[in-house]
């Protein structure tokens, strides 16, 4: 696929948020570069989700600054990047057919994405999805990645994307890195979550420890 797009730089400093049980995430200083897989790491409970929305401008926070593409405004953020999924309130719905999710992302999205579009992220994707089946059949891999379709085929600047290793493991996990890093790749910034770092993020921020460090290259 030789279609690129020229991917935006997240950074936060400082970021700190809190909820009714308490600190959420704190003390958050990382940069997610332009075009490039970072990914947020830690178990259950650590913040990952919510930071991944702050990171989108969808979070509130209490403390610090997030900067996307230069612009600390939260409207700014969300216009530059699309949320494939953030887990557990913004997901596929199980019960609807392939082409029905299609369309209802179309009726949201003002007729985007385009059809020619989406095929072309199916095909840098690996996937092709029958419109007729329903989304819960599809494998779980299968999953992940069509809702990083629906999300990358408008070509945003970054695409964010929740529990990648969630009930996925073995091939199809590494099946998934290496689509994410093939779509990062294509100059579409990506910022994913995990419970564990994949090789091949040019980034990995562990929480709650907040450390942030390059990695290497996807085997």
């Amino acid at each position: 696929m030789s279609t690129t797009t020229s991917g935006v730089e997240i950074s936060a400093v400082g970021l700190a948020a809190s909820g009714p049980d308490g600190t959420i995430f704190r003390d958050v200083r990382l940069t997610a570069p332009a075009a490039g897989l970072t990914v947020l790491v830690g178990p259950a409970g650590a913040g990952r989700t919510s930071l991944l929305l702050a990171l989108g401008g969808r979070f509130r926070t209490d403390a610090g600054r997030v900067t996307v593409a230069g612009s600390h405004s939260a409207a700014s953020a969300r216009a530059h990047t699309a949320l494939a999924r953030a887990r557990p309130g913004l997901d596929l719905e199980p019960h609807l057919f392939v082409a029905e999710t299609v369309a209802e992302r179309r009726a949201i999205g003002g007729g985007l994405p385009t059809e020619p579009a989406l095929a072309r992220m199916y095909d840098l994707l690996r996937i092709d999805p029958p419109g007729h089946v329903l989304v819960e059949h599809l494998a779980a891999v299968e999953q992940l990645l069509f809702s990083v379709a629906l999300a990358a085929a408008g070509r945003p600047g970054a695409v964010l994307v929740d529990d990648v290793d969630s009930g996925i493991a073995g091939a199809d996990l590494l099946r998934a890195w290496r689509a994410l890093r093939e779509l990062a790749d294509t100059g579409i910034t990506v910022v994913a979550t995990a419970t564990e770092a994949p090789r091949g993020a040019d980034a990995v921020v562990d929480l709650p420890g907040h450390h942030l460090y390059p990695r290497g290259g996807i085997a």
